[in-house]
């Protein structure tokens, strides 16, 4: 059973998540789930840590999600149309949960995806590409498919492993979509928290959710969340984007290295 000050440690590190994913949209999973399996491997065996990770970050996205609603800074268009595919693929990546986590094949593959999505969103940053779609809501039959293509991909990676509605998803929406970073943290937050309510129905059927850990996440995120998306309008659209490459070259590393037995190197 975890202690008092190991709870106090679980608030801690969700509000540290919750600030980041109000700002970026990244970290629910990205990050969340990776600290999970590694430093309370004790409680959270692989699946159980997804699972929950998964149901902790639904909940954090819906509640920045609604933020952005009232803010009216959400392009529930583009969002829809990814959950077509991103929400079946979503729930055929959460029933493959245990099985990916046995094999242990996915983690180099990930990062692989997450190190090329962190340079060619550095590379659209300095290209300085317009924002094209923030004022158009309306998609051309090519934006409709690649956005379709994007939802399945990412929906299966995000069922799979709890990661990818942040990290991943913003840089398909920059690279593909060319979204600019505030536009694609906007649009992820609410396409994430669709995908990831489907991977979170099948994980809580499963039975791989640790309600404990999921309240302790819960009562630091939530604020944390409410905090990042005060500031996310003042923080620059370069550094922004930086801070999203970084996060993901992070996320890279952490898999990196707990596939090679190393993660004790980086918290």
């Amino acid at each position: 059973m975890i202690g008092l000050l190991g709870m106090l440690g679980v608030v801690v590190l969700g509000a540290v998540i919750g600030v980041l994913v109000g700002l970026t949209s990244v970290g629910s999973g990205s990050l969340l789930t990776p600290i999970l399996s590694l430093d309370y491997s004790q409680f959270l065996t692989g699946a159980l840590a997804v699972g929950t990770a998964t149901t902790a970050g639904t909940i954090m996205k819906v509640v920045s999600s609604i933020r952005n609603y009232l803010r009216r800074s959400l392009q529930k268009g583009y969002a829809f149309m990814i959950a077509i595919t991103g929400v079946p693929m979503a729930v055929i990546g959460a029933m493959l949960t245990d099985t990916i986590v046995k094999w242990n094949i996915f983690n180099p593959l990930l990062s692989s995806v997450l190190i090329v999505a962190a340079l060619a969103i550095i590379f659209e940053i300095r290209r300085g590409g317009k924002d094209r779609v923030y004022s158009d809501p309306r998609m051309t039959p090519g934006l409709r498919i690649k956005g379709m293509a994007v939802g399945a991909y990412v929906g299966l990676i995000a069922g799979m492993t709890g990661v990818a509605t942040g990290s991943l998803l913003v840089a398909s929406l920059m690279i593909i979509l060319k979204f600019q970073p505030r536009t694609a943290a906007t649009v992820a937050i609410f396409e994430g928290g669709i995908i990831l309510f489907a991977a979170m129905l099948v994980q809580i059927y499963l039975g791989n959710v640790n309600w404990l850990f999921v309240g302790l996440l819960l009562a630091g995120s939530i604020p944390g969340i409410l905090i990042g998306n005060h500031y996310k309008d003042t923080v620059n659209q370069r550094f922004l984007g930086y801070a999203i490459a970084a996060l993901i070259i992070f996320e890279s590393a952490r898999v990196v290295l707990k596939f090679l037995g190393l993660d004790f190197f980086i918290f």
